[in-house]
C-alpha cells in the first residue's frame, strides 16, 4: 500500500528551549500546502498549443479551475499534476513531456467568458491530491498573497511567487486568446505587486492559510509593473452555477466516504508507554479511542514511547544534526508502518535522544493540515511537561478529524 509520511521532528531535550519550534518560512509552508493541487494545463487551439496553469477546486467532481483564455473555445485539455521525488515536486518540464501517461485528459465543462474563467473536468485525480479550499472572503489591501504557476519562458514548473495586495476592484481589460484573437473581459479583480508571466495564467492565488482567493489572469494587455487576478467572488459564482452543481460527484474521490472502510484487523495495534511519559489513568484512554477509530473508520491509532530508539544507535543519533536525525526517524517509521501494515496515526516518542515523530498514512485520508496541527498541540503541552494533557489532546484531535469527537 502506498503511503505518504507526514513526519515531525522535535528538538533534542525535553525542556522549553528544546521544544521551541524553529521559525518556519510562511512562503515555503504555503507552497507545500498548495503545490499538490496545482496543475499544468495544455490546450490545443489548432494553430498553436497553449499552456497555462490551474488548480483542483472540487475533487469529487474532478474539476480543475483555470482561465478561459487558456482553453479558449476548445473542448479538450490535458492536465499534469506534479510528481514528487524526495517530498519535492519534479519541476523540469522535460520530465513530464517525455512521459505522455502523466498527462490526464480533461473536458472543458463550464466557461465564464466575461470573467475569464473555465472549469476542466479531468478523467481522474491522482491518489493523494487534495482539492484547494476556497477562502471565506476576498483579501484586503496590504495582505500577503502567494501564487504558483508555470511560466512559459521559465524552464521550471510549479514556480512560486509572493506578493502584496494593492487593491480589489472592478475592472475591464483585454487579453489575447491566440495570435489573431483578442478578447475583452470584465470582473472583480485583485491587483498585486507580484510579477506574473504568460503560462502562469489560471494558477491559484492563495492567502497565508493556503486558501484560494483568486486566479492568475496573467495576460492583460495593459498591465505594467503589476498583476491582476480574478477575484474569489467570481470563482464562487462560477462554481455555484446550477449546471456545475448538477455534475455527478465521484464519492470514491472525496474524503467523505459513504461507508466506513473494512478494518485491516479485528483489534487495534497495541500502544506501548515504555518511556513512562503518561499516568496510568490517562494511558487507559488510548485503547478505547483506538478501538473506536478502527471499528468505525478503519483507521489505526498507535503511540509508542521508548527510553531510546534503538539503544545501539543512541550515541550516533545524539551526534546527528537535525536533518540527519529526521531522515533516520523517517526511515524507521516507514519500515515500522510497513511491518505493522499501519493505516492511520503513528506517534513515537524517545527520551534519549529526546525526539517526537508523527507519521500519518496517506491512505487514512486525514485533512491536509492535520499533521502540523497535531504536532503543534503536542509541542505546546510537552514544553510544559504536560504529557497527559498532550496525550488527551492527540486523542481528541484524531477522533474529531474523523468525525468521532464528543458533541458539545
Amino acid at each position: 500500500m502506498r503511503r505518504t509520511l507526514f513526519a515531525c521532528l522535535l528538538a533534542v531535550s525535553f525542556t522549553p528551549a528544546a521544544f521551541a519550534q524553529e521559525p518556519v518560512d510562511a512562503g515555503a509552508s504555503v507552497y507545500q500546502k498548495v503545490v499538490r493541487s496545482t496543475v499544468w494545463v495544455h490546450s490545443d487551439h489548432g494553430r498553436q498549443s497553449v499552456t497555462g496553469s490551474g488548480s483542483l477546486v472540487d475533487k469529487g467532481r474532478r474539476l480543475v479551475l483555470t482561465n478561459y483564455h487558456v482553453v479558449g473555445n476548445v473542448k479538450k485539455a490535458t492536465v499534469y499534476f506534479p510528481v514528487f521525488r524526495d517530498k519535492k515536486p519534479i519541476s523540469e518540464k522535460k520530465y513530464y513531456l517525455d512521459r505522455d501517461k502523466l498527462g490526464i485528459p480533461g473536458e472543458v465543462v463550464e466557461l465564464d467568458k466575461q470573467a475569464d474563467l473555465a472549469l476542466i473536468r479531468v478523467d481522474r485525480v491522482p491518489d493523494g491530491v487534495p482539492e484547494l479550499p476556497l477562502a471565506a472572503e476576498s483579501p484586503d489591501p496590504g495582505q500577503t498573497v502567494h501564487s504558483i504557476g508555470n511560466p512559459g519562458r521559465s524552464g521550471a514548473l510549479w514556480v512560486y511567487t509572493p506578493g502584496k495586495v494593492r487593491q480589489v476592484y472592478g475592472k475591464k481589460w483585454k487579453a489575447k486568446l491566440d495570435e489573431k484573437t483578442t478578447a475583452s473581459f470584465q470582473a472583480k479583480v485583485i491587483e498585486t505587486d507580484s510579477p506574473t508571466n504568460p503560462g502562469d495564467s489560471g494558477g491559484p492565488l492563495v492567502n497565508d492559510k493556503g486558501q484560494l482567493v483568486g486566479v492568475t489572469q496573467g495576460a492583460a494587455l495593459d498591465a505594467q509593473s503589476l498583476s491582476i487576478f480574478v477575484d474569489l467572488s467570481e470563482v464562487k459564482r462560477l462554481i455555484n452555477r446550477r449546471s456545475v452543481q448538477l455534475l455527478h460527484s465521484d464519492t470514491s474521490a472525496t474524503s467523505a466516504k459513504p461507508t466506513a472502510p473494512k478494518p485491516a484487523r479485528e483489534k487495534p495495534l497495541e500502544s506501548k508507554d515504555e518511556g513512562k511519559f503518561f499516568s496510568e489513568e490517562e494511558w487507559k484512554k488510548v485503547t478505547p479511542a483506538a478501538e473506536k477509530l478502527l471499528k468505525q473508520k478503519g483507521v489505526d491509532f498507535l503511540i509508542e514511547t521508548v527510553e531510546s530508539l534503538p539503544k545501539a544507535d543512541v550515541e550516533k543519533l545524539k551526534a546527528m544534526k537535525a536533518p540527519e536525525r529526521e531522515k533516520y526517524y523517517s526511515d524507521y517509521t516507514d519500515a515500522r508502518s510497513k511491518e505493522l501494515k499501519l493505516n492511520g496515526v503513528y506517534i513515537i516518542v524517545s527520551k534519549t535522544p529526546a525526539t517526537l515523530y508523527v507519521h500519518i498514512s496517506k491512505s487514512a485520508d486525514f485533512p491536509q493540515d492535520f499533521g502540523p496541527r497535531l504536532r503543534s498541540a503536542l509541542i505546546m503541552n510537552f514544553v510544559d511537561k504536560k504529557f497527559d494533557q498532550g496525550l488527551q489532546k492527540a486523542i481528541d484531535m484524531t477522533l474529531e478529524a474523523k468525525g468521532l469527537g464528543e458533541k458539545k
